[in-house]
């Protein structure tokens, strides 16, 4: 039963730090065994994101039942992301100022009753509502997803921190993975509206394990009581290193371009290969190559801050290769091989840039910290979907066309971080 005066001890807070030793990697077992709240942590986290994955397939189900348009499709990835950078300025203070445990309970619960108004749409077969109620939905994620990182920091050691990110990475890769295909099956045998029910309850399942955390108000500060958004600009600004990996995710936020053509992939680019058990089987393949980058590499790597820089540029290297062979497949199951490839590369340097933008920030600006992070993150990923879905419609270009694009982009990162790496990091 929740404790309200049980708080976390000082010992188990992770100090602020830039560098960490070469050590064996701790297993994810062990972890999950030693620290019970991060253990809850996690349990909600892999209901939530069943939930969200399995509802996507739903919700690209309705909209390609009511409309052919690409704009349209690229109009739920706009959904799901720009709310959250919107409410960027008002989400990161809030994570700062107030207890996080009652943040992550709030948002859980409001995202939960905001799913009748999914339902809802499907019923009155109305794309504005469908829109806006994502929109809400998404907005109360803009101010979950900052406070369930802080916690994340706030629970773990610095020793378990590198074990828990991957985890929770992870656990995204293997909820892509297995929501995406049960979203397939159950979208065809209980419906849009049975999804969407689904999608309600495991909300309110997460909420559940949630419950057990104790009291997390955020740690004291030693930059005074300033809990100000722009107190947190100003932090990640004096702090080059912070700044460079908080830019990490943006610069993958580009590929939303190419995400635009998973429903492409699985339902009109093959003849013989389309429908939702298709699209499910694209978004399963990029889940568990995100699974293989998010909790397999660092296996090979190690936790130290040099092997995950270092393991950088040859991962964005993997993603634009893999881009350029999915402009190329001829058939479904290579464009599942180039999904996964894409997924290993981008889901090495999601897990990587977050240990590494945990490492070098302090506990009590992690809500306005990871609140930029991904406000800017979602900006960039609305935004290129958004383009890729009207260029698309406007000048006929083809899925393919689309991800041989993504492939050339790549090269930017690719030779742009070792450069930035080399001058803001701190010498080991």
């Amino acid at each position: 039963m929740h404790n309200p005066r049980r708080q976390i001890p000082t010992s188990l807070r992770p100090p602020a730090s830039y560098l960490w030793p070469v050590s064996s990697p701790l297993s994810y077992r062990a972890v999950l065994a030693a620290n019970v709240d991060f253990r809850r942590v996690w349990l909600g986290e892999v209901v939530s994101f069943l939930g969200d994955w399995f509802s996507l397939i739903a919700l690209y189900t309705v909209v390609q039942e009511l409309t052919d348009s690409t704009t349209a499709i690229a109009g739920v990835l706009v959904g799901k992301t720009l709310p959250i950078f919107l409410v960027t300025p008002i989400a990161g203070p809030l994570v700062d100022r107030f207890d996080r445990r009652l943040i992550l309970l709030a948002t859980d619960v409001a995202r939960a009753v905001l799913v009748l108004g999914l339902m809802a749409a499907w019923q009155w077969q109305s794309l504005p509502l469908l829109y806006l109620t994502l929109a809400l939905q998404m907005a109360f994620s803009g101010l979950f997803i900052p406070a369930r990182t802080a916690v994340i920091g706030q629970v773990c050691t610095e020793r378990q921190l590198p074990v828990a990110m991957a985890l929770s990475g992870g656990t995204w890769s293997i909820m892509l993975a297995f929501g995406a295909a049960i979203g397939g099956v159950l979208t065809e045998i209980v419906g849009i509206h049975g999804a969407f029910a689904l999608d309600g309850l495991t909300y309110l399942l997460s909420a559940w394990f949630l419950w057990g955390l104790p009291s997390l108000p955020p740690e004291e500060s030693e930059h005074g009581s300033d809990k100000s958004f722009a107190e947190g600009l100003r932090y990640i600004r004096s702090h080059p290193w912070l700044a460079t990996t908080l830019s990490l995710k943006p610069a993958m936020a580009v590929q939303s371009a190419a995400l635009v053509t998973v429903p492409l992939y699985g339902n009109g680019v093959f003849e013989k290969a389309a429908g939702p058990l298709f699209i499910g089987l694209l978004y399963s393949a990029r889940g568990f190559g995100a699974l293989v980058g998010s909790m397999g590499t660092r296996l090979l790597t190690g936790d130290s801050d040099l092997a995950m820089r270092r393991a950088m540029l040859p991962c964005f290297v993997l993603a634009g290769g893999s881009y350029a062979l999915l402009s190329w497949a001829p058939s479904i199951g290579w464009a599942a091989v180039g999904f996964f490839g894409a997924a290993v590369g981008t889901g090495t340097i999601w897990v990587f840039g977050g240990t590494l933008a945990q490492r070098a920030s302090e506990g009590p600006l992690r809500g306005r910290v990871f609140a930029v992070e991904w406000g800017v993150m979602t900006l960039v990923s609305a935004g290129t979907a958004y383009v890729a879905g009207v260029v698309t419609d406007a000048w006929e270009l083809s899925a393919r066309d689309l991800t041989g694009a993504m492939a050339l982009y790549m090269l930017l990162p690719a030779v742009i971080w070792p450069l930035v790496a080399m001058k803001t990091a701190p010498r080991e």
